[in-house]
């Protein structure tokens, strides 16, 4: 494996990319958001420090520092970065993107109050798993619950939660593998 950092320039990193020769040398990681919450800012830098201690998430939870919501799906659009004045011979140099995690929440009735509340909140940073994966972002993010009701007689009425987040970052990612029990109605 060799690195390309010293192409990177100024501003690059050490991290190298990874490449596999045969298709079965990697694992494939499957889209949908398939659960998600909440870490208030307060409680964050605790949890960065070690994203996949089930101790760490259990005693957020417990202090109500973190919001787990169990079972949703949903889909994640990490928007492109905004483009800014170049200077120098570059055209232009690229700054935070604007993110969009939209969760889609079938306890309808139940969450009213809940999710009426969270519209407001600018301390809530945003985490969701995909099939093997913790995705957790590094800003708070701008909040919008929405309950569409279709005119179909067949079609559920869910919650549907925009999230924005805005920054130079796209969400850590994080094998879910130990907190995985953590996304569980029957814990709370």
């Amino acid at each position: 494996m060799s690195s390309y950092s010293s192409l990177y320039g100024c501003g690059g990193s050490e991290a190298a990319h990874v490449c596999h020769d045969c298709p079965d040398g990697f694992t494939r990681e499957f889209a949908r958001a398939q659960a998600g919450g909440f870490v208030k800012k307060s409680y964050y830098d605790t949890l960065k420090a070690d994203p996949i201690d089930p101790a760490v998430w259990q005693a957020g939870i417990d202090a109500d520092a973190i919001i787990i919501l169990p079972e949703t799906s949903g889909s994640y659009d990490p928007g492109e970065p905004k483009e800014l004045k170049g200077f120098g011979t570059r055209r232009v140099t690229y700054g935070p993107r604007t993110m969009k995690l939209l969760i889609n929440d079938p306890v309808y009735y139940d969450n009213y109050h809940f999710y009426n509340e969270i519209i407001d909140r600018t301390d809530l940073i945003p985490f969701f798993l995909t099939s093997s994966l913790l995705l957790l972002f590094d800003k708070a993010a701008a909040i919008k619950a929405k309950d569409p009701v279709a005119d179909d007689l067949e079609e559920e009425v869910i919650w549907n939660v925009e999230c924005e987040v805005i920054s130079k970052n796209i969400p850590a990612k994080y094998p879910r593998a130990t907190i995985e029990s953590l996304f569980s109605c029957t814990n709370f």
